[in-house]
């Protein structure tokens, strides 16, 4: 049996369920949320052997120890969970619930850490987006170059730079107003009024040619081009989605060294699947960006005909034997 442990409204798990509907595999799926708000009932013993039982209202009551496999899709994230205590303004008590939130997810987390998985658990959660940059510089690829700091008095007011989450990116929302945390330029010019802030990434910016996506699976790679450029809204996030004027996405067929140095960095990194962000720069090379162990890949299955949801299932299938 495979068990995918996802979050409530992600149509990637929802199309990679339907492929392995039809292969005949059987699968059951457990949401975050739903665990953190009862929606899924959860029974774990330990005595006399530890067992785990799960049930909602559309699984009748399932023994998890015949799981032989596990994909780790999108699962414990809090700040899904912390949406639905709007009325608690206590900090103590939502760190408290925090803390239990993270040890319910050990627990579930160590239930499973012999079975084969899809992404394993103890990997994804040792990713950081600066540990992915050195990890990437030691395997042979180009990175932006990049700085953490809380003063403008070590980077060059000539040049210009963008800046992003350390970690990852959030929406905020303050007095009903939202507030994406996009990649942004930034003029140090602008800005020498200020002494010290707190500490944040900035990366020198590249004149991109264009963006890549590229969606790796078990060492094979699926890249995309994104001409996110040829659009001001988009040049800096392609995330900044202009859907009066989409961007243009095309299949693309990475050079062969390129290629070999990503399969060779996922597999460092232990990770079997995840979405990687790239740039074709104006000078001919290719910078590495980030990884994102989770990442939709929607997007890159549907403009370039990869069929990605069917590969997944096929792969999950290959593994629960």
């Amino acid at each position: 049996m495979i068990l995918i442990l996802s979050t409530p409204n992600d149509d990637d798990t929802n199309l990679v369920m339907e492929h392995l509907s039809i292969l005949h595999e059987k699968c059951i799926r457990i949401n975050d949320l739903d665990l953190f708000t009862g929606k899924t009932k959860m029974h774990l013993e330990l005595r006399p052997q530890p067992k785990w039982f799960v049930e909602n209202i559309f699984l009748e009551k399932v023994d998890l120890s015949e799981v032989k496999c596990v994909w780790y899709r999108k699962f414990g994230f809090f700040e899904k969970y912390k949406e639905k205590l709007e009325n608690e303004k206590n900090i103590r008590m939502l760190d408290y619930l925090k803390s239990e939130h993270t040890a319910t997810l050990d627990v579930i987390f160590d239930f499973f850490k012999n079975k084969k998985w899809l992404n394993h658990y103890s990997n994804v959660k040792k990713i950081s987006k600066i540990g992915n940059l050195i990890e990437a510089q030691n395997t042979g690829l180009k990175i932006p170059k990049t700085y953490i700091t809380n003063s403008f008095d070590d980077l060059n007011q000539e040049q210009s730079y963008i800046t992003k989450s350390i970690k990852d990116g959030a929406v905020v929302n303050i007095d009903e107003k939202i507030f994406p945390f996009y990649t942004s330029e930034v003029n140090t010019k602008a800005f020498t009024h200020y002494e010290n802030f707190f500490p944040s990434l900035f990366q020198e910016k590249i004149n991109k040619e264009y963006e890549l996506r590229i969606f790796h699976l078990n060492g094979k790679n699926y890249s995309m081009a994104i001409f996110s450029q040829n659009d001001k809204q988009t040049q800096l996030d392609f995330r900044q989605y202009n859907y009066k004027n989409p961007n243009r996405f095309i299949p693309y067929t990475l050079p062969k060294d390129i290629d070999r140095k990503i399969s060779v960095l996922m597999k460092n990194l232990g990770l079997n699947t995840g979405s990687l962000d790239m740039i074709k720069a104006t000078d001919g090379e290719y910078y590495f960006l980030e990884i994102n162990p989770s990442g939709q890949f929607r997007m890159t299955s549907l403009p370039c005909n990869y069929n990605l949801h069917y590969e997944v299932a096929q792969y999950l299938k290959s593994i629960n034997q």
